[in-house]
């Protein structure tokens, strides 16, 4: 029986993460994978839908030619040449991930994992088939052993309770961002990051588009003017909102929704479904019950360390229903890997989501940071428009905004809409984590004419200064 430090099991983004920083600190690593490497991120999450959405942009692109004096006659999408991009940005992005563990010397176990008790797992082997769908079993079984295990588990698309898995007309995102084919039509429903996300690449490339939103507006965590920015974005390019909608039933290609204020029923006709409404962990209850995991419906239960309730045993991902944004789970798998090999005594590193950028890949993009305080009294935001910015005159990219909120001179948050603000927003992250005064970035040259200098132009604002564009009226606290 194989001896490890650690086994980590799942090979997404907090997984392999995990393991290589693991690794470089002199740890010897096992990892169990019962699907592809990379997890869903790299398989069917960020990497496939990101691809997919640079197609759309492009297609933007070329139909909006003309007013760059680039005059294009026709057009067509070729999906099935998108479909072949996005695969080989998977699987270059597999390779990557896989050449990462090697070079660190991580064992990779292919199999489906199981904790006879901490410490040791045993490993039932198996093949992918090579259409990489199915996991085909031996019969044979690997039995390993480790100090610690981490687990890595990830998550998965949450239907509704009334939506059968096989409904032949519903398909989860998973399902979606593989398929080679463009439907027609495609209803979403739920207008959260997930489904504007798909609803921005079908609509760009030609698909009919229809968003079913429960709650009064799409992106309803945030801001209000983010939310109503995008929606009319998504309008003018053809996208179908229906807010303060319900969903009733799906029947042979016919969504049935409710509208809660009126009570009038609509029939909304789609080639396929797509249920946006979430995620939920991926919990081995039988598994956990018996090793006694506290865990809930949220997932595992963990401490600021990334520890469980049962001793030698850690959880890091989208398993611990923190976050299923990536970028946390990366972070998770360094804090958790560095308390793995921590001097007995040292004090452990806590795991902080106090600032976490988050982004939704819409044309044009979302990104929001910090949390905005209830408190009107003790805040005040500001709003830049990305009109304002040269660098985005010279593109024709001037749709959207930047706002900050203030306090004490210092922002405590950001969002904003506009052509790669995904790029912009880690500068006002930095800001909000080590609460650096407002004046001080300001006053730091931003190089002309870039997209940066809309940062440097909103907190010239929040300083009665701004010499790129009219300030308007002081703004009342917000």
């Amino acid at each position: 029986m194989k001896k490890y430090t650690a086994i980590v099991i799942g090979s997404g983004p907090a997984g392999y993460t995990g393991a290589v920083r693991l690794a470089q600190l002199g740890a010897k690593v096992a990892m169990v994978e019962r699907d592809h490497v990379g997890g869903i991120c790299t398989n069917w999450g960020c990497t496939p839908s990101k691809s997919m959405i640079e197609s759309a942009k492009i297609a933007r692109i070329v139909r909006e030619a003309a007013r760059y004096g680039v005059n294009v006659s026709s057009f067509w999408v070729d999906f099935k040449k998108v479909a072949a991009r996005r695969d080989e940005v998977i699987h270059r992005a597999r390779g990557v991930v896989t050449r990462l563990l090697q070079h660190h010397g991580v064992d990779l176990y292919r199999g489906e994992a199981d904790v006879v008790v901490p410490g040791r797992v045993k490993v039932r082997k198996g093949q992918l088939d090579l259409d990489g769908v199915k996991m085909h079993y031996t019969g044979d079984e690997d039995e390993i052993e480790a100090e610690h295990l981490i687990l890595a588990t990830g998550s998965r698309p949450l239907l509704p309770d009334f939506i059968k898995p096989d409904h032949p007309y519903i398909v989860s995102s998973n399902r979606l961002i593989t398929i080679g084919e463009m439907p027609e039509s495609l209803t979403i429903v739920g207008g959260g990051v997930i489904g504007l996300e798909f609803a921005t690449i079908f609509s760009n490339m030609g698909s009919r588009v229809t968003i079913i939103e429960f709650l009064d507006r799409v992106l309803a965590s945030l801001d209000p003017e983010v939310s109503a920015a995008i929606t009319e974005e998504l309008k003018l390019h053809g996208v179908r909102i229906l807010t303060r909608h319900q969903m009733l039933s799906v029947e042979q290609g016919y969504v049935r929704a409710e509208n809660r204020a009126t009570h009038e029923v609509v029939d909304i006709p789609g080639q396929a479904v797509l249920m946006a409404i979430g995620r939920e962990p991926v919990i081995d209850r039988a598994m956990f019950d018996r090793l006694g995991i506290a865990y809930s419906a949220k997932g595992i239960g963990v401490d600021d360390h990334l520890r469980t309730n049962v001793p030698g045993l850690w959880a890091i991902g989208d398993a611990t229903g923190k976050s299923v944004l990536a970028h946390v789970g990366m972070q998770q798998g360094i804090v958790c890997a560095e308390n793995i090999m921590a001097a007995p005594g040292a004090l452990l590193r806590r795991m902080d989501y106090a600032v976490i950028p988050a982004v939704v890949y819409t044309i044009p993009e979302v990104v929001a940071v910090g949390h905005v305080p209830a408190e009107a009294d003790e805040v005040q935001s500001f709003k830049v428009p990305f009109s304002s910015n040269l660098r985005a005159r010279i593109e024709a990219s001037e749709e959207g905004f930047v706002k900050v909120w203030i306090r004490d001179h210092a922002v405590v948050a950001a969002q904003a809409l506009g052509h790669n603000v995904s790029e912009l927003m880690q500068e006002l992250a930095n800001m909000i984590a080590l609460k650096t005064p407002t004046h001080a970035v300001a006053e730091i040259i931003h190089a002309h004419p870039t997209y940066s200098e809309i940062t440097r132009s909103v907190l010239e604002y929040s300083l009665d200064r701004a010499v790129d564009f009219i300030m308007p009226a002081p703004p009342s606290g917000s």
